[in-house]
């Protein structure tokens, strides 16, 4: 054994006199397998910022103008299916109003390359661009062109407002950081933002495609259909709420003809005319259906409306359908229903409904006979809760849900009269 060990040995070296020859060797490893390690990492790290270049697409959220110093978000970046055509969507805040032009005539936009490291690069996509307002909402655009596919590269877009709507004292010199050594941020109202329309993280819109910039249908795409939605939802749980009140009511009414004491029941009173002959048709959704809820009603209230939400849209429209013949304006319409006094029938109170029992009685006035008539007490209230319920419920969704739904049909009509595009050679220069 031990002449054995001694051949292995000598054969690998590993006696006294070869120390110096198993250092380089071990040495020769380690750093082999350190640059091995090195090269992996910068590898996969220059695979990972890859990656994250192809799919972000917007990297500026919010924005503030350099002289008015007017704010606003950037709401996404969203492209054709060819992604040839891009549009860049911002919107001004609330408290912007009134503040800024809303004529595309008075922006324009500047394009170039840029980096991580916001360097300024050659664009690697040649493209052409407009501007997009929306009428008063607030919301413009910038939407970009190209005969090919956008490339991957982030984008430096800069905006300029040439006509001032605010004065703002000393404007245009505390200019952030990043943006001081370009005096045109000084000299004009102006903001930035980076993008990268090639990357897979934009979402397609179907109102860019076709030849012709239609700001209206960018507008319902984009930003009334998800409000729609949200209010159609918002509907139907007032009408699953409806249902249920008026189950409510159905269950008490029953109460009236079962419940007595010592054979005195309760007459069922006039059921209020906000109320009567109220139901609500139609199935829930579930799993391989839409909801197909309604309301049928004989009672509006005078400032509320009743028409077939469900089987049309914003985009379709339904002032048309709904205004009077001899009415052709739809905002006189619309005012005239938003200051329309209530009437008499329109003024409920549950409270004041009168219940009587069928020995002739007031139940109201059983106010010294302690628990024996609580049974029928407690059916008068609640019943007296659910009309009261129900006429909340009702009107909110006469009211104010409907008139929303109209709302967002005005806004519409809005962009459709009062948006503009700037399309001119000088609405975006690249560089």
């Amino acid at each position: 054994m031990k002449e054995t060990t001694k051949t292995f040995a000598a054969k690998m070296k590993l006696g006294p006199h070869h120390a110096i020859e198993r250092f380089g060797v071990i040495t020769s490893i380690i750093t082999a397998t350190f640059v091995l390690l090195l090269v992996s990492t910068v590898i996969s790290a220059v695979g990972n910022n890859r990656a994250r270049l192809d799919e972000t697409a917007l990297y500026t959220a919010s924005f503030t103008t350099s002289r008015t110093e007017l704010s606003g978000s950037v709401d996404g970046v969203y492209t054709n299916e060819e992604g040839t055509r891009a549009l860049a969507l911002m919107r001004f805040d609330d408290s912007a109003a009134g503040s800024f032009s809303t004529d595309a005539a008075n922006y324009q936009a500047f394009l170039t390359g840029s980096n991580e490291q916001l360097d300024t690069q050659a664009l690697r996509t040649t493209i052409t661009g407009s501007i997009v307002l929306f009428g008063s909402t607030g919301y413009l655009g910038v939407v970009l062109e190209s005969d090919a596919p956008f490339e991957q590269q982030i984008i430096s877009l800069t905006l300029r407002a040439n006509s001032e709507l605010v004065y703002k004292e000393d404007s245009g010199r505390a200019l952030r950081e990043d943006l001081q050594d370009d005096g045109s941020f000084a000299e004009f109202d102006q903001w930035r933002l980076f993008l990268n329309p090639g990357a897979s993280g934009t979402e397609e819109a179907a109102s860019l495609a076709g030849a012709r910039i239609d700001p209206s249908a960018m507008y319902y795409e984009l930003v009334v259909a998800e409000q729609e939605e949200e209010l159609r939802e918002a509907m139907d749980e007032q009408l699953m709420e409806m249902s249920a009140v008026l189950n409510r009511i159905d269950e008490y009414d029953g109460e009236m003809n079962r419940v007595n004491v010592d054979g005195v029941f309760i007459e069922p009173p006039e059921v209020p005319v906000q109320v009567d002959g109220d139901a609500v048709t139609g199935e829930e959704a579930d799993a391989d259906s839409e909801p197909t809820l309604a309301l049928e009603t004989d009672w509006v209230h005078p400032r509320g409306y009743d028409f077939d939400w469900r089987s049309g849209s914003v985009e379709e429209g339904y002032l048309d359908a709904i205004m009077p013949e001899d009415e052709t304006s739809y905002v006189t319409f619309l005012g005239e229903k938003a200051r329309a006094e209530d009437e008499e029938s329109s003024r409920f109170e549950a409270n004041d409904m009168e219940w009587y029992l069928t020995d002739g009685n007031d139940l109201r006035e059983y106010r010294e006979s302690g628990q024996a008539m609580d049974p029928l007490r407690e059916i008068m209230n609640n019943t007296t809760q659910a009309y009261q319920d129900y006429y909340r419920l009702k009107t909110d969704y006469q009211i104010d849900s409907l008139s929303n739904l109209l709302e967002l049909e005005v806004t519409l009509r809005s962009v459709t009269s009062a948006g503009s595009v700037n399309a001119e050679e000088e609405a975006l220069l690249t560089y």
